[in-house]
């Protein structure tokens, strides 16, 4: 009896965890990409990306935000950890897709990273190497 009396509790603690760690809000989808339209990425650029001369060239970071509505949200750009870029976004729904983006041209080479930072926390990061093989 007292064990099943326990088992009853941890279950409802466990079941009214879910709506909490929900409310916390999740980032479905982050990526890199070519270009956003129609608020979706075209395509998912890879971990390396290769300057082309000639030509400035713009990367998209793309996320797909889920149950953040009133918060705020920034995309910290960094260049070998250091930062270059934050832009803020105002989330004004339960599913929320923001991007933004950089140029980057010769010069810019090296390990570039976006961090998703809400409240002072660091929610994803990902990156990519502008590599210069000339």
């Amino acid at each position: 009896m007292y064990h099943t009396f326990i088992r009853s509790i941890l279950l409802c603690i466990a079941t009214l965890s879910v709506p909490l760690a929900m409310a916390e809000g999740t980032v479905a989808r982050a990526l890199f990409a070519s270009e956003v339209l129609d608020r979706e990425p075209i395509d998912e650029l890879g971990d390396v990306i290769k300057v082309e001369y000639g030509e400035i060239q713009r990367v998209y970071f793309f996320t797909d935000l889920r149950d953040m509505e009133g918060d705020q949200v920034t995309h910290v750009w960094k260049l070998d950890g250091v930062i270059e870029a934050e832009i803020p976004f105002d989330i004004g729904g339960d599913r929320w897709r923001v991007w933004s983006s950089k140029r980057l041209m010769p010069g810019f080479d090296g390990k570039w990273s976006v961090d998703i930072v809400k409240d002072g926390e660091v929610l994803e990061s990902r990156s990519f190497d502008y590599v210069d093989e000339w």
